[in-house]
Order: structure tokens, then sequence, then C-alpha cells
């Protein structure tokens, strides 16, 4: 075998370590694409504080740790390349090494699978709940005292809106939309992605689901019990189910409301969960507001 093609053969085999977990995102990219996108147009939401701070200081994380990586690289390359070749001049192929790699990499391959599907949920998550506190910047200015992310008992609340017409615990569900459904969606109901509520149950284009309905029941109960012990007082707290970015109707009257994100405003003030006084109401966000302040289990 030629200095030449011992020194290429050499580099392939180094440089397809590298392109393996390149591979696998960029298949898993053009799939997610291929297949669904997400509920709302990230680049139509409102700017949250800090909006551009927030990318440059994830920019550059990512650069610190690119660096990183690339002077290992640079430090690393040259020896495994001299040293694959040695092996592929001699006739020595390191068979255990090879193995341990393939092993090494498959495991890779793996674990980068299965961040791309959380990062795909985060990212999922993540839009739908910015779309709704959007949203709910509505009410605030109609006098309601709104809060994000309030840690619960291992879990968490997304959203509480506190007026005086009650305490709402505000659940976002995201949820992407299959592109194979637009066709059949359109056609018959002259609307993109709908989903709508019967008998207990949420009917997507081509699945159904249950889980979100009790989730938001048992979150909303859950503030009940909390409030109620925190203030001393009775404290009712309704449950609304949000999906950002499909079109929601319901065929049976639902529990409590199911809304699109941009539902919220014109529905909640319409809602007589509680009247609440002004005390009562300053005593509320008292308590939510030093939840969210601190760590400890206030008002537990």
């Amino acid at each position: 075998m030629t200095s030449f093609t011992s020194n290429l053969l050499s580099l392939g085999i180094v440089l397809s370590s590298m392109f393996t977990t390149v591979g696998v995102v960029y298949v898993l990219l053009k799939h997610r694409d291929a297949t669904v996108k997400l509920p709302v147009d990230r680049d139509q939401l409102q700017r949250i504080p800090a909006f551009g701070l927030q990318q440059q200081i994830q920019s550059l994380q990512i650069d610190l740790i690119a660096g990183m990586l690339m002077g290992v690289l640079i430090v690393c390359l040259p020896f495994a390349i001299s040293s694959i070749q040695a092996h592929i001049i001699v006739g020595k192929f390191p068979w255990l090494f090879a193995i341990t790699s393939i092993i090494g990499l498959t495991y890779c391959g793996y674990k980068t699978w299965k961040n791309f599907s959380k990062f795909t949920k985060l990212r999922l998550g993540h839009t739908a709940e910015i779309a709704t506190a959007n949203e709910l910047i509505g009410l605030q200015a109609l006098g309601y005292q709104v809060f994000h992310d309030i840690q619960a008992d291992g879990f968490n609340i997304d959203h509480l809106a506190i007026g005086k017409n009650g305490v709402f615990a505000i659940e976002t569900k995201g949820r992407h939309k299959r592109k194979r459904d637009r066709k059949s969606t359109s056609a018959t109901q002259g609307k993109d992605y709908q989903l709508f509520y019967k008998d207990g149950r949420l009917y997507f284009p081509s699945w159904t689901e249950t889980k979100p309905i009790e989730q938001a029941t048992r979150q909303a109960t859950w503030v009940s019990q909390w409030l109620t012990k925190a203030t001393g007082q009775q404290v009712f707290s309704s449950p609304v189910l949000v999906f950002p970015g499909w079109f929601v109707t319901s065929q049976t009257k639902p529990p409590f409301p199911i809304l699109n994100h941009k539902q919220l405003v014109k529905t909640i003030p319409a809602v007589r969960t509680q009247t609440l006084s002004q005390q009562q109401v300053d005593a509320i966000v008292y308590q939510v507001a030093q939840r969210c302040l601190s760590k400890s289990e206030v008002g537990k």
C-alpha cells in the first residue's frame, strides 16, 4: 500500500468518527422538517425581556464548547492519523481498538438520537409556553396578575392568572402539526390543523388524547388546596388547557375552557370561578409571588 493511500485511509477512518453523530443529527433534522412543524411561528412572537442577550449567551456557549473540542482535535488528530497509518503499513490492524470504537460510536449515535428527541420536545414546549405568555399580557392590561412557571410538588404550573373572577391554572400543551394531516383537515373543514373536544377526549387529526385534561384538572386541584392552606380562606382554582396554534372546537361541553392561545383574553374574564374581593386577590398574589421568588416550600 502506498504512503498516499495509507494517509488517505487513515484520515478517512478518523473523520468517519466525527461525521457519525453529525450524520445522525442531519438525518433527524431532515425527517423532522419533512414531517412536522411548530404550531406557531416563533418569529411572530413578541420578544421576551433580554431575548437578544439570551441568544448571544447561547451562541457564545456553543462557540466555547466548539473551541474546546477543536483544541482537542487539533492536538489528537495528527497522532491518531499517524498511529493508524503505522498499523496499516505493518499490516497489523488493531481490531480490538476498532471494535471498541464501533461500539462507542454506536452508543454516541444512540445518545444523539435520544438527546435530539428530547431537544425537539423541549423546543416545542418552550415555543408553546412563550406563545401563551405573550397572550396573557393582554390579561394584565385588564387588571389580572399573571405568574409563570410556578414550582409545585414535583411538577410546575405553566401559568397562573389571578383576578376578581377567580384563580386560573393554565396548562399549555405544545403539539407538532403533522404535515400529512394538512390536506385531510383543510379539505373537510376548511381550517388547518383542528382539534376538538368530545366526551372527555381530545381529537386531533390523526390521534386522540386524554392525559392533558387529567393533568390540567389535577394541577388546578393542587393550586386550590395550596392557596386555601396558604391564605387561610377557601380558594377555587379553575383549570384552563391551551393548545397554541391549533383551531380548537368542542362537540360536547368541556369541563373547563380548552382553548387556542388567542382565545385567552376573551374567555377568562367571562368565566366566573369565584368572586374575590381586592383584599383576597392581594392575599393570593402575595402567596404566589413568594413561591415564585423562593425555592422554599412557601405556604405549604
